[in-house]
């Protein structure tokens, strides 16, 4: 069968076409491989918490006054959902509606790339029942994609409610507490970000809730010439929203939990729970271990739609079947050249 030279022209042209369409994305090469890492600086609480105020090294805190609020940690072992410790906030005693206390951390990300945001902990309360307490304790969480720290001007709207009901203060069901996790995916903005976290208290009355934060990560790829957290000092709590009265209620409540119970104490017991928390918090003061980074293989991070290293292969392919047609054709254009003659 003679194939003309113009025939040729069209089959090779189809050929380079459907190489074109169905080659893949070329892979990353070896040098060029996104450093996949966990941004959040101690988000296990592992590495310690600032003695002034209970908070984890590497965050800050905020609320919105009218109640009693408190930041510690929490070191009862049914309450810890990893290690040793876990972030407590505390909010009780409500003298209006819609409490809130919570953390914050501002971290260096990519801009428009992909982090799997992951959140682990346990809500507890006196009722211990969300039909109890008509859903009264609640955790929330925004992200400021400017990397702002002013938590009031998040909008309303932007504020996520996570579906994590709350259990009893000391008596968890079946004597283990169920661990509510948050998993989701985030697309950075600019080159930092504002991971805000509260709980919320909805109801004006002298109940309590009790919100332990543990596990929380931010894990995708890091900015040029990231380097694994150290611990470091947050920004402080904002104390102006604070009165006196509030800050010395808070002691009975600034100490490590061994015990489950909540109850009041008198000023003498409170003289020495303080006493006894500051004794017990010096071990905070250097904080030995930070999280690591997060090996690539352990998440979960959106398919970036970059192709495997099987792209070579196609190019190895395509290239030889180019050059037998080439061949073919020359061949061919010879046989009717001698063939006219």
């Amino acid at each position: 069968m003679k194939i003309d030279a113009g025939r040729l022209r069209i089959i090779l042209s189809l050929m380079l076409l459907v190489g074109v369409v169905y080659l893949p994305s070329p892979a990353y090469s070896q040098g060029d491989a996104p450093n996949i890492q966990n941004l959040i600086v101690n988000g296990g609480f592992e590495g310690g918490f600032q003695e002034d105020f209970g908070i984890g090294y590497g965050w800050g805190g905020f609320s919105n006054g009218n109640a009693v609020v408190g930041w510690n940690f929490d070191d009862w072992p049914a309450a810890v959902v990893d290690g040793k410790y876990v972030q407590r906030i505390e909010i009780r005693d409500a003298l209006d509606l819609n409490r809130y206390a919570g953390i914050y951390q501002t971290v260096s990300v990519v801009p428009g790339q992909q982090y799997k945001l992951t959140i682990k902990g346990i809500v507890r309360s006196e009722e211990g029942d969300i039909g109890l307490s008509d859903y009264g304790y609640r955790v929330q969480y925004a992200i400021d994609y400017q990397g702002d720290i002013a938590w009031e001007l998040v909008e309303e709207s932007e504020w996520v409610e996570l579906d994590w009901d709350e259990q009893p203060l000391a008596e968890p069901p079946n004597g283990v507490y169920r661990v509510d996790t948050l998993e989701t995916t985030i697309t950075a903005k600019s080159d930092k970000l504002t991971l805000f976290i509260r709980g919320w208290k909805k109801w004006l009355n002298n109940g309590a809730g009790i919100f332990d934060l543990d596990e929380i990560s931010i894990v995708g790829p890091a900015p040029e010439g990231f380097q694994a957290p150290v611990v470091q000092a947050a920004a402080s709590l904002d104390t102006t929203q604070q009165t006196t009265e509030e800050t010395a209620a808070l002691a009975p409540n600034i100490q490590a939990t061994t015990e489950p119970e909540m109850e009041a104490t008198t000023e003498a017991e409170s003289q020495t729970d303080t006493s006894s928390t500051e004794e017990t918090s010096t071990e905070f003061q250097s904080p030995t271990e930070v999280d690591t980074a997060v090996a690539a293989e352990d998440t979960a991070l959106p398919v970036s739609g970059r192709g495997s290293d099987n792209s070579v292969n196609y190019v190895v392919i395509i290239g030889a079947t180019l050059i037998l047609v080439l061949f073919a054709g020359a061949v061919t254009s010879a046989r009717q050249r001698n063939l006219a003659e």
